[in-house]
């Protein structure tokens, strides 16, 4: 049996055959030996070159690879190729599925439940369009080892500035020094220039515009610049990515008053010069001290729970293939220009940068869904804490922090109050104070009466309930943003993290919310003498943060 088929041999017959009539042209022996061994070899050849055609057997193998749509299509080429080579592991002819994924719902299904119904296949390997993404998807407890091998850099698309020819040519951007993103932002706000902005949570052009403008240097995010950043998109243009904000553009009755800058990459500019049919072009415009370009990196996710060692071989198989020069001069043909090796974004910005410049951005943008949840338990009352330069309880401590908080948000953000405490409520150990509703109108004042309010009331005999609660408050926050987009976050603000009174032990907790799905986290406030080992482990299991609020203003930094 060879590769699982049996091999049909014929019988042999024993005998001689009889003498038919007519008679034989004599042949010499020499040469019937001759001839049969000429045969002979010749059969033995011919075996040995199908052998070799061959390679390996069986039906082909192949594992899934999810890729950006600009970059799946060369991909395919290349995985074909590489199959005409007959690539194998163990015998078994092996290859590639090439997926079509957006970069944002690959990330979306990868932090969550993957889709196959919406986004095909579970990927063995991943292509995003910029390795900004893997650093985001990268950020919770259950997703932190999807990657452990090394990625292997493909190419990049730089990050520009869209701008119509004549716009430039007035503004001076032609052929001159560039202007900086700083000086592009004070432009918008003195509206000189108007910003037509892809939106960072949609795209991959935004969100590499966005951590482009708000850089302080150092690898870390400006809060001014953040501000700056979202009053000039509020004043300007908004899209979900640069191909709807060019595609308004071009059927507006004025393409070149529409807006002055557009947030683009590379490509995406050449493509609607290429398209459109307008008497002007879009020049790429790179602004001053912006590095972080999108970088194509191709990752194994050999780490994820569904990945074999067999499949992730393979896929390391066809990345090692994608290094070749053959396949490096494909992605530049297709317009993904070569980066060197070793170059990658993540050397400019970590992983926490990029996901506390996207809180900051969702926390601007009006779509903020927080449940502030305070202790009022007896330990609260009995611990004295500095906090803004006064010598006040860890319960009054809380209430300070949650009014100031309570102000920094927008007033369309939906916030709503819990407390809780040994017999807060009627079933559990926490009391529903204010439900989550917009802060306009009267609502913002109305939640801060409530928070000063709860400082009037007596406290909770009895131990911190924290476990129950944080778990009840993360399982409510998760149905509601089943309802629709924006940023679901628990804020918990306590002096405790030692809870004798949930029935979970911390380590149960933590688990429990690191496999629950969603994208609720849970961000865990402590004063004086907090448990910081317990509250990290529950903020880290939902990607949230945990902070020493020692004075309002550091909790107001890390979460407005």
């Amino acid at each position: 049996m060879v590769f699982g088929h049996t091999r049909a041999v014929k019988s042999h017959r024993t005998g001689r055959r009889r003498k038919r009539g007519g008679s034989r042209l004599p042949v010499a022996p020499w040469i019937v030996i001759t001839l049969v061994c000429v045969l002979v070899a010749s059969g033995l050849t011919t075996g040995f070159v199908l052998l070799l055609r061959a390679g390996c057997g069986g039906d082909t193998h192949r594992v899934s690879v999810a890729a950006a749509e600009n970059i799946a299509g060369t991909l395919e080429d290349l995985a074909l190729e590489w199959e005409r080579g007959n690539p194998e592991l163990d015998g078994q002819c092996v290859g590639v599925e090439v997926n079509p994924v957006g970069a944002v719902e690959a990330s979306q299904n990868l932090t969550g439940d993957w889709s196959t119904v919406s986004v095909g296949p579970l990927p063995i390997a991943w292509v995003p369009d910029s390795d900004v993404w893997p650093e985001w998807v990268s950020g919770t407890e259950v997703t932190a080892d999807y990657f452990s091998s090394e990625p292997v850099v493909l190419g990049e698309s730089k990050s520009v500035l869209a701008v119509p020819e004549p716009t430039a040519a007035e503004l001076g951007w032609l052929g001159g020094q560039p202007p900086s993103w700083s000086e592009v932002l004070e432009a918008a706000e003195a509206g000189s220039v108007t910003l037509a902005g892809a939106d960072p949570r949609a795209s991959t052009e935004g969100l590499q515009a966005m951590l482009n403008a708000v850089s302080d240097g150092a690898g870390g995010v400006d809060g001014e610049a953040m501000r700056r950043y979202g009053a000039a998109v509020d004043a300007g243009r908004w899209g979900d990515s640069a191909r709807q904000l060019f595609s308004e553009a071009l059927d507006s009755d004025d393409p070149l008053g529409f807006a002055d800058v557009y947030t683009a990459l590379d490509y995406q500019v050449e493509a609607v010069n290429a398209s459109s049919d307008l008497d002007f072009q879009f020049v790429p415009v790179t602004p001053g001290g912006a590095e972080l370009d999108a970088v194509y990196p191709y990752l194994v996710l050999d780490g994820a729970g569904w990945v074999s060692a067999s499949d992730a071989s393979i896929a390391r198989m066809f990345g090692e293939y994608l290094q070749s020069s053959e396949a490096l001069s494909q992605f530049e043909g297709a317009g993904i220009s070569p980066v060197e090796p070793g170059v990658s974004s993540a050397g400019a910005i970590t992983g926490e940068t990029v996901r506390e410049a996207v809180w900051q951005w969702r926390s601007m943008r009006r779509d903020l869904h927080v449940l502030m949840v305070v202790d009022r338990s007896a330990s609260v009352g009995s611990e004295s804490v500095e906090y803004g330069g006064e010598s006040v309880s860890a319960g009054d401590a809380a209430i300070r922090a949650a009014v100031s908080l309570l102000y920094e948000f927008e007033d369309s953000a939906r916030v709503g109050l819990w407390e809780f405490g040994v017999g807060a409520g009627s079933e559990d150990h926490w009391r529903e104070v204010v439900e989550p509703a917009e802060l306009s109108g009267d609502e913002r004042v109305g939640l801060e009466d409530q928070l000063w309010a709860l400082s009037q009331n007596s406290l909770y005999p009895g131990g911190s309930p924290l476990f129950d609660t944080v778990m009840d408050a993360h399982e409510f926050m998760s149905e509601r943003a089943g309802d629709g987009g924006g940023e679901y976050a628990v804020v918990v603000l306590t002096n405790g993290g030692v809870d004798t009174v949930s029935a979970p032990t911390i380590e149960e907790t933590a688990e429990t919310l690191a496999e629950r799905p969603g994208s609720v986290r849970v961000h865990t406030v402590g004063f004086g003498s907090a448990d910081a080992g317990n509250l990290s482990a529950i903020a880290e299991a939902t990607g949230g943060s945990y902070i020493e609020a020692a004075v309002s203003e550091d909790l107001v930094e890390v979460l407005r």
